[in-house]
């Protein structure tokens, strides 16, 4: 039996462990809190101390600092590149294209604007007599800025209730006319100058009408004035108090440059003082004094002082933070350009190693340390070596002029069916057809959702099985019989040469039934982009090669091999990157450029068959011994002295070539 004691014990101590760990999770949840809260403090005085418009370091000002750290650096380029008094640019270009950006602000200082005149001129109607009131100035000055006021709001006014997303522009005539003034208004400096001098000017002109009437020793009409009338022709503190506004309202005004409104405040400010002193010093040294120990006159000055004193310290202050934003803009600028320099150059360098399509793949993706490749049912490989160039008497140079022949002749095979040089070794340069990524996902476009689905890194396949007809390209073919034909043609040669009378049924060429003749067309392109290399060889051993090596008949010749069939294409390795391909049609094409003959171009049997497709002739040499593979049959594309395609002729099979 439980003690009921010992039980109460328990749920007491079990609500008091509890409510520790209630605390406890409080207490650790505020604690972090503070810690964050801490650190965003910490950043947040990191980076005000970085800005150049924090407060005054004195240890700067009384000793300086021999290391400076990058942000001090930055900060001291910029003042270096601001005037102290004018706050100008040092360069004037970034001074003109300061003062050239559009001020979006404009319309608000005008409507201020608008707001500040109808209250002086309340004031003036309410403390002058209306006699002495100018109906036709004030009339056309509240006229005037209304105008202004339309003109300057019209723009936003229109994009916001007006403008869709089919009409970015007013169609009407009337409406465009005042769109485009509203746009002009905030984008010429000069017109936005001329916009503030006559607003502070028609300031000037309300406030001064207050004194109009008045001087020195005035006569009234009445004649037994007073002494207050004599001496209060207008009240001294509501003129003073609309200059202050004025003072105030010529401040107020962005991208306008900030030594005309120092200078303009200033001027007013004298001209006032000068019209206390000099011209009306009898009622304003009788107005009430802020101080009874302080003459009255002066109290107006000083206001006045204050007033402009205060708006230039805190226009000062904007227009520096205007300047530092201006500052960091045209860096983030200079960043941007560079960042686009740069990624321009990147997607260049890596054009210039990669495929477009893998380049773009590349840039598109972030793949780290994983397979890369790239599967085709039919490519076409060519090698190309230049035979008896020595690089030890010649020189790379003259190796890097041929080179750049040949990258000219391949950048003429970017359409369609594209040309992909793989690389130059030694002598030897490698092309490749038929790497098209995008002809395959035409083929096989309802199974792929992505562009790239085919060059995922899992290795999914991207098959090239044509799909387009002969016309597509502009590739003009002349039919020549059907696969079994051609391949019945190659038998009989074949027999011919070894002696042999053909009498079984002629073999047919799996290749040539389960290929179109869509996707043959990569041996044509590479064989017309071999004969291409030849024209250029010759070419160049023409203009720079006439006395090297007279008797050499087969010096700076083409050898080259062709070869077709399935494929595998990627890119290994991490560091360095190089797009390469492997399978069947490399090694033999690799074969028949070493077996082959200075001057030809040597295929294997299933390449002749495809070229046969086209009318081309295909010359049997004979049994050749390949590395590998032991004696194969062999073909020489049948060219003229220019480097032209012989049309195929059929053999007969009652003909009989014994070798």
């Amino acid at each position: 039996m439980h003690d009921p004691r010992r039980v109460q014990r328990e749920r007491q101590a079990k609500k008091l462990s509890e409510a520790n760990k209630s605390n406890f999770m409080h207490n650790s949840t505020l604690h972090q809190y503070n810690q964050v809260r801490n650190q965003a403090k910490l950043e947040m005085c990191r980076e005000l101390d970085k800005m150049p418009i924090g407060r005054i370091k004195l240890t700067k000002v009384f000793r300086r600092s021999t290391r400076l750290t990058q942000d001090e650096i930055e900060e001291e380029t910029f003042r270096r590149n601001i005037s102290s008094f004018c706050l100008f640019f040092r360069t004037r270009n970034w001074e003109m294209q300061y003062m050239r950006e559009p001020d979006v602000m404009l319309k608000y200082s005008i409507a201020l604007a608008w707001v500040i005149y109808m209250g002086l001129l309340t004031i003036q109607l309410l403390s002058k007599d209306a006699r002495y009131h100018y109906w036709y100035i004030d009339g056309t000055t509240i006229i005037l800025l209304t105008m202004l006021l339309i003109v300057s709001w019209y723009k936003k006014l229109w994009i916001m209730y007006m403008s869709d997303a089919e009409v970015s522009v007013p169609t009407s005539r009337l409406s465009g006319c005042l769109f485009n003034m509203s746009d002009v208004m905030q984008r010429n400096l000069f017109l936005r100058i001329l916009i503030y001098f006559l607003i502070i000017l028609s300031y000037c002109a309300v406030a001064t009408m207050q004194v109009l009437g008045c001087s020195k020793d005035e006569d009234y009409e009445d004649s037994d004035p007073t002494v207050e009338d004599r001496l209060f022709c207008f009240h001294p503190w509501i003129l003073t108090n609309c200059m202050t506004l004025v003072i105030g309202m010529s401040f107020l005004f962005t991208r306008i440059p900030f030594i005309i409104k120092v200078c303009l405040s200033t001027i007013i400010t004298i001209v006032y003082a000068a019209l206390v002193i000099f011209e009306f010093n009898h009622i304003y040294a009788n107005s009430p004094s802020t101080n009874v120990n302080f003459n009255a006159k002066y109290s107006h000055i000083l206001l006045m002082i204050i007033t402009l004193g205060i708006f230039h310290l805190m226009e000062r202050q904007t227009e520096f933070i205007a300047k530092v934003d201006y500052n960091w803009k045209r860096q983030l600028m200079k960043k941007q350009e560079d960042a686009l320099i740069t990624n321009d150059t990147i997607k260049v360098l890596l054009t210039n190693i990669l495929p477009s399509h893998v380049a773009d793949f590349y840039l598109s993706t972030q793949l780290q340390n994983q397979l890369y490749y790239e599967e085709y049912d039919n490519v076409a490989v060519m090698f190309a070596s230049i035979k008896n160039f020595d690089t030890d008497k010649i020189g790379l140079r003259v190796l890097n002029e041929i080179i750049c022949d040949f990258d000219d002749v391949l950048n003429k095979y970017a359409q369609c069916l594209r040309v992909e040089k793989i690389k130059v070794a030694n002598w030897t340069y490698m092309a490749a057809c038929g790497l098209d990524v995008s002809r395959s996902e035409q083929v096989n476009a309802p199974q792929m959702k992505f562009r790239n689905a085919s060059l995922m890194p899992n290795g999914r396949r991207s098959r090239y099985d044509g799909g387009r007809t002969s016309d597509s390209d502009g590739i003009h073919r002349v039919p020549y019989g059907n696969g079994s034909n051609i391949a019945l043609d190659l038998d009989l040669e074949r027999g011919q040469y070894e002696g042999n009378v053909i009498t079984s049924a002629p073999r047919t060429s799996n290749v040539g039934q389960q290929a179109g003749n869509s996707s043959n067309e990569v041996v044509l392109v590479m064989a017309r982009f071999a004969l291409d290399l030849m024209r250029a060889m010759r070419r160049f051993n023409a203009e720079n090669m006439q006395t090297e090596y007279e008797g050499s008949t087969d010096y700076g010749m083409l050898r080259i091999g062709i070869s077709h069939g399935r494929a595998m294409a990627g890119v290994v390795g991490i560091s360095k990157p190089h797009y390469d391909i492997w399978g069947d049609p490399v090694n033999m094409a690799s074969r028949m450029d070493s077996t082959g003959v200075p001057g030809q171009i040597q295929v294997t049997e299933n390449t002749a068959i495809k070229l046969r497709g086209f009318n081309i002739q295909c010359n049997y040499r004979g049994m050749t011994f390949v590395k590998g593979r032991g004696n194969i049959p062999t073909y020489i594309i049948g060219t003229d002295s220019e480097y032209e395609f012989l049309p195929h002729r059929p053999s007969s099979p009652n003909t009989k070539k014994t070798s």
